[in-house]
């Protein structure tokens, strides 16, 4: 009997072992499944914003330029070499719409300021010169005859030309900074002596009849600065002597006498004959004739709107064009300016 008990007793204990083993383990596998698709779901959503920002980001790294960063520490007014920088590509939204992208814009120019390593070099922080001069200024000026094709980052030479055909450089190499064709104003940065030099020969411009006007470099990089040769007057002469901002005093010693000089060569042209070299093609020129001709062209082009229908031109109504009316018009124009000069002269 007592054996039997004890067999029963230990075979309920097992069964209970089992039984407790089996729910606890369900139990276990249930806490796990719960938890492990709860993991799932964050782990799914988690994924989702980072697809999401990846997606804005890579947005704003496609619209990315070039840009040219220091990795070197650089002083202000030290040159930038080619082994000072290292080209990156910077997101647009990010970066400065000035950056500098091209080698020649950064690689043997002037830092303004202290720039430590991994900053982006921008136009504004660049300058040709290493240092300023004192007396440097902003110059803008609207008297000076400017080339139709001219644009703001053009470099050109300031020239004058007398009525007798002398012509001098002004100005030499000038970049300009801004341009307004339209009402021939130029904007650029000179110094004391320029701003004289300039002064100067506007006075020529009103007195002695001078043309100023500018010529354009076609390859400033390879083409050096030319030597001023424009001699001011003589009132401007004894300024510039005086000026303590202009050093080189060297260069003016001889230049009363070169002044004089061509005073006298002005003066021996008399006032009827004096004229603004450039101002206006010569009357009777190639130029006049060409204009005139395509003037009478453009004249004979314009048809009345009575003799068109729906834009289509009726062309058997019109008289054909007398080419030696033309010409006969335009011996016309030359006779009458042939007579304008003879008056002038007094025959």
């Amino acid at each position: 009997m007592a054996v039997r008990k004890r067999k029963k007793i230990l075979r309920y204990t097992i069964i209970s072992g089992c039984l407790v083993a089996v729910i606890t383990s369900g139990v276990w596998f249930a806490t796990y499944r719960h938890y492990n698709a709860k993991l799932i779901d964050e782990r799914a959503a988690y994924e989702e914003q980072l697809k999401d920002k990846d997606e804005v980001l890579q947005r704003y790294m496609d619209q990315s330029q070039t840009a040219y960063v220091l990795v070197t520490s650089k002083l202000a007014g030290e040159a930038i070499t080619a082994e000072d920088v290292t080209v990156e590509k910077l997101p647009k939204f990010s970066s400065p719409d000035n950056l500098i992208s091209e080698s020649k814009a950064i690689v043997g120019k002037y830092l303004k300021i202290d720039a430590m390593p991994g900053t982006a070099v921008t136009t504004e922080m660049v300058r040709d010169k290493a240092r300023l001069d004192a007396s440097e200024r902003k110059e803008e000026t609207e008297y000076i005859k400017l080339p139709l094709r001219l644009t703001k980052k053009d470099v050109v030479d300031i020239r004058i030309v007398f009525p007798n055909g002398e012509d001098y450089i002004v100005v030499g190499k000038k970049s300009l900074e801004d341009v307004d064709l339209a009402n021939q104003y130029t904007f650029f940065n000179d110094n004391e002596e320029e701003a004289q030099l300039l002064q100067a020969a506007l006075v020529d411009a009103y007195i002695n009849n001078a043309e100023l006007y500018m010529k354009q470099y076609v390859e400033p990089e390879l083409q050096p600065e030319p030597v001023v040769n424009y001699v001011p007057n003589l009132d401007v002469l004894g300024v510039i002597k005086d000026d303590p901002f202009i050093i080189d005093q060297a260069k003016w010693s001889l230049a009363e006498k070169l002044r004089k000089e061509l005073e006298k060569r002005l003066k021996a042209i008399q006032d009827e004959n004096k004229i603004r070299v450039g101002a206006q093609a010569p009357s009777g020129s190639g130029v006049i004739q060409r204009k005139a001709e395509q003037g009478a062209a453009a004249e004979a082009a314009k048809v009345d709107d009575s003799q068109s229908v729906n834009g289509i031109i009726d062309k058997t109504n019109q008289a054909p064009v007398d080419s030696s009316a033309d010409r006969t018009s335009t011996g016309v124009t030359n006779n009458e300016a042939a007579t304008d000069d003879s008056l002038l002269k007094g025959e």
